[in-house]
This record gives structure tokens, C-alpha cells and sequence, in this order.
């Protein structure tokens, strides 16, 4: 009778050994389960601020674009305006050259003045309108670095 007692208690001790195993595995696959939905929920919003702000970052820098495409028309226009402009000087200096003409050698001094004078003119506007439009471009690429920055910062958690 002991020795089939023994064999019992043996017996649920087994048993109870194997339940405890069994729900200390079942415990587990349901953490892991957890800490999986937790990952996936955390890359999810992961995901959805980094498309915030990839969308901030795309309207910035649409608007940069658009405004050194502007910045190029201008700088075009503002070419063609300094062609016809030293076009004129060149003529200018022409005619101040041979205007009133005394001698050949003051016509000569006159002429050779007047060209150097005209290049000089077109070479500082040349010149000037190239660094106004490094200035530019530089500046308006900085503000769209900071708009994007701020933009991208304030997209919420």
C-alpha cells in the first residue's frame, strides 16, 4: 500500500511538473507574443513619423527647387539686360572716343580708354551679378535646410 502510494505521489508529481513546464511554456509564447505586438506597434510608429517628416523634407525642398529655378530666370534675364547694357557702353565709349577728336594721337588715347573702360564696366557687372547670385543661391539653400529642420522637428511623436 505504501509502495503504491509512493508510485502515486511519484506519479502527480510527474504530472504536476509536466503542468507547471507546460504553463511556464505557454507563459512564454504569450510574452513573446506581447513583446512582439509591442515591436511591431513601435515600428509602426516609427514608420509613420519618419513618413512626417520624409513628407516635410519633400515639401521644403520642392520649395527650394522652385526658388532657385526662379533664382535662374532672373540671373538670365538680368544677363541679357547686361549684354545690351555693355553693348551700349561699348558703343558710348566709341563715340567718346572719336567725338571732338582733335589729333589722331588723342583720338587713339581716346579709344583705347574708352575700350578698357567698357570692359572694365561689363567684367564688374559680370562679376557682380555672379556673386549676387552665389549669394543668393546660398541663402535661399540655407533657408530651406532650416525650414526643413524646424518642419521635420516639430512633427509630432
Amino acid at each position: 500500500m505504501i509502495a503504491a502510494l509512493a508510485d502515486r505521489a511519484t506519479l502527480l508529481g510527474v504530472v504536476a511538473g509536466l503542468a507547471f513546464l507546460a504553463g511556464w511554456k505557454v507563459n512564454g509564447w504569450r510574452l513573446g507574443e506581447g513583446i512582439a505586438q509591442g515591436q511591431v506597434e513601435a515600428v509602426t510608429i516609427v514608420r509613420f513619423v519618419e513618413r512626417q517628416q520624409q513628407s516635410v523634407a519633400d515639401a521644403e525642398g520642392q520649395k527650394g527647387h522652385d526658388q532657385l529655378e526662379e533664382l535662374q530666370r532672373r540671373a538670365a534675364d538680368a544677363g541679357a539686360a547686361a549684354d545690351g547694357l555693355r553693348k551700349q557702353a561699348s558703343s558710348l565709349a566709341t563715340q567718346l572716343a572719336t567725338c571732338n577728336a582733335g589729333t589722331a594721337g588723342e583720338r587713339t588715347a581716346r579709344e583705347g580708354a574708352a575700350a578698357v573702360l567698357a570692359e572694365l564696366l561689363g567684367e564688374m557687372e559680370s562679376e557682380g551679378r555672379w556673386l549676387a547670385a552665389e549669394a543668393d543661391g546660398r541663402r535661399i539653400k540655407g533657408l530651406t535646410c532650416e525650414r526643413t529642420y524646424r518642419g521635420v522637428r516639430s512633427v509630432p511623436d
